[in-house]
This record gives C-alpha cells, sequence and structure tokens, in this order.
C-alpha cells in the first residue's frame, strides 16, 4: 500500500506541473483530495488492515496527505484567480503598483484659498470663528437693535432649547471676538460659513460662505475702502464695472453695497442677476463707533472700515455656473470640472 500512495503522490506532482487553467486545477484538486478521490478510497481501503498494519500506513498516510495538500495550496491557482479566462498567471512584483484615484479641493475650497492669498499679500491676519454664536456677538455688539429684521425667526436659525443661541448669519461676530485679545492698527479677515433662513433659489441658499474683513487705523478713510474692494475684485476677475451705491447697515456709518456687471450674461440680465445686469457683490462701510467702543477702541483716535462678501457668488461669477446650488448637490460631474 505504500507503494500505491507514493505513486499517487508522483502522480499529483505530474498533474500539477501540466495544469493550465483554473478549472482543471479545480477538477485535479477533486480528483486527488475529494470525498471520491484517490486518497478517499486508500482511507477506505486502510479499514481492513490489522491494528499493526494500521499504525504503521496510518501514520505514512497522513504525511503523504499533508503533503499533497501543501502542493495544492502553493499553487498559484489555489489563490484568487480574477482573469476572465481563468488561466495561469504571473504576477511581477517589481513592476509599480496602480495610484489609487485622488480627490480634490471643492471648487469653494479652491476659490478660499485664493481669497485668502489676496488678503494676506494686503498684510490682512486671517481667523476662523464659532459658527454656533451668542446673539450679543452675532447682533448686540454690532449695534443691532432687537427689532432689526435680521433678528427674526424667518431670518436667523436659532438653537432650540438654548436661550439666546444662533448659527451665525455673518462672519461679523469675529469682530468683537478678534479684537477682545488685539490692539489697533489691525487687519483681519475671517472667512467661513454662514446660516440664512431664506428660500433658495439660483444665486442664494440657506447655507454659504462668507469673508469678513475689516481694517483699522489711525485716519483711515472711505477711500481706502473702496480702494481696497476694487483691488481686490480686479485681482480676482481683472477689469470690471463697479458701482458703489448707499445702505444702511447698523454696524457701519456711513454704509455702502458693492455692485458688479454680471459675468454671466455681460449685463444683459439673466436669472443670476435677476435680469438687473448687475449683482451686489460686497456690503461694506466705516465701522461705526458704537462697534469701536465694544471693541475698547476709542473712535475718537481710531477709525476702520468693514465689508462682507458672499464666497459662493465671487465663485460662481468666476467660474461662469449659473446656479449656486450645484455646489452643494455633492455631483461628481460637476466636482470633477474643477
Amino acid at each position: 500500500m505504500k507503494e500505491l500512495l507514493e505513486k499517487i503522490a508522483r502522480e499529483a506532482e505530474e498533474a500539477l506541473s501540466r495544469v493550465n487553467t483554473k478549472k482543471d486545477f479545480e477538477r485535479l484538486r477533486y480528483d486527488f483530495l475529494g470525498r471520491s478521490g484517490k486518497l478517499a478510497d486508500i482511507s477506505k481501503q486502510m479499514k481492513t488492515l490489522s491494528a499493526e498494519e494500521k499504525k504503521n500506513i496510518g501514520k505514512f498516510f497522513n504525511e503523504l496527505k499533508n503533503s499533497i495538500e501543501n502542493s495544492f495550496n502553493a499553487h498559484p491557482f489555489s489563490k484568487n484567480d480574477d482573469s476572465e479566462d481563468g488561466k495561469k498567471t504571473f504576477i511581477d512584483y517589481t513592476l509599480p503598483g496602480k495610484a489609487g484615484a485622488l480627490g480634490s479641493i471643492h471648487p469653494i475650497g479652491q476659490f478660499m484659498e485664493k481669497v485668502i492669498s489676496i488678503f494676506s499679500s494686503m498684510g490682512y491676519e486671517v481667523i476662523f470663528g464659532n459658527e454656533v454664536e451668542t446673539e450679543r456677538y452675532n447682533f448686540d455688539f454690532l449695534n443691532m437693535p432687537k427689532d432689526h429684521p435680521s433678528r427674526d425667526i424667518q431670518d436667523t436659525f436659532f438653537i432650540k432649547g438654548q436661550e439666546d443661541w444662533v448659527l451665525r448669519t455673518h462672519t461679523s461676530n469675529m469682530q468683537i471676538r478678534s479684537m477682545e485679545s488685539r490692539k489697533p492698527p489691525v487687519r483681519i479677515l475671517s472667512p467661513g460659513r454662514v446660516y440664512r433662513h431664506e428660500a433658495t433659489d439660483a444665486s442664494h441658499e440657506s447655507m454659504f460662505y462668507q469673508v469678513e474683513g475689516f481694517a483699522i487705523d489711525r485716519d483711515i478713510k472711505l477711500t481706502d475702502l473702496l480702494g481696497t474692494l476694487r483691488m481686490f475684485l480686479e485681482a480676482i476677475y481683472g477689469k470690471v464695472k463697479l458701482r458703489f451705491r448707499p445702505h444702511y447697515y447698523p454696524f457701519v456709518e456711513p454704509g455702502l453695497d458693492v455692485d458688479m456687471a454680471c459675468l454671466i450674461c455681460g449685463g444683459k440680465g439673466c436669472s443670476v442677476c435677476k435680469k438687473t445686469g448687475w449683482l451686489e457683490m460686497i456690503g461694506s462701510g466705516m465701522i461705526h463707533p458704537t462697534v469701536l467702543k465694544n471693541m475698547n477702541v476709542d473712535p475718537k483716535i481710531w477709525s476702520g472700515f468693514a465689508f462682507g462678501v458672499g464666497l459662493d457668488r465671487l465663485m460662481i461669477l468666476y467660474y461662469g455656473i449659473d446656479d449656486v446650488r450645484l455646489s452643494y448637490q455633492g455631483d461628481v460631474r460637476f466636482l470633477r470640472q474643477f
């Protein structure tokens, strides 16, 4: 019986050396190691042997069976093979691996970096702040009266069960917070997400990104503000057509809006500019003396300007996108373009 077992072992080795497909390999494994295979037949015949023969042949049988199993397990076809034809393949482990797919920075993130770079070159310090804020920092310290429309529940997200806490409606909340640890002269830029309880359309979202900036120094004038904003917009878009309009904001005096001719339609009128040909780009003005006092800054010595701009609107105009909502839909077809 030993000779028969040795013969089966040789046959298995020879057959393994000739196998060319996964299918043939599995058939061969069954022929030798399956329930009805050659080794199973030998195992059945061993029942007729004497106790002494079983002892001698049994040990030899187990060693031989383990050897054949090891040969099958070490064969390349014992591993998972995803090739279509099931043919034996060889892997060159010295070849470089396939690079994984890489993500990219969201277009709004890219544009935030661009805006930060522009103002950093002007000497502005960049700070990030709280998205969940108290009414004191979001409204009170910015000279917004208790009956101001922006404090209505129709315009502001209030935190349920947390009195006096809101989702910030602008990054202007960082004006007072940043000045708690600083003294003028300062130039501060605060980018981040803000929240407004309003209907969405092609140019409005309930959550969007804003950049708030302000500067405080001696003898700062309105012309310094106008020159800064023009320099900023032209650093992004090149030569642009602007108009400045007086506008009331509680935290500045005087206040003004900066409009830019719509780059989507060339001033002819479209859904983004609501058929007017103009887009309101920046709200700004000279910091109100009351706000300066809330910063512990003497308005008789120091003056300053402040401005706020929607980052999403800057981005869609730069890339020629006609709907700001595309930025937040998670559609990779849109995101892959950037």
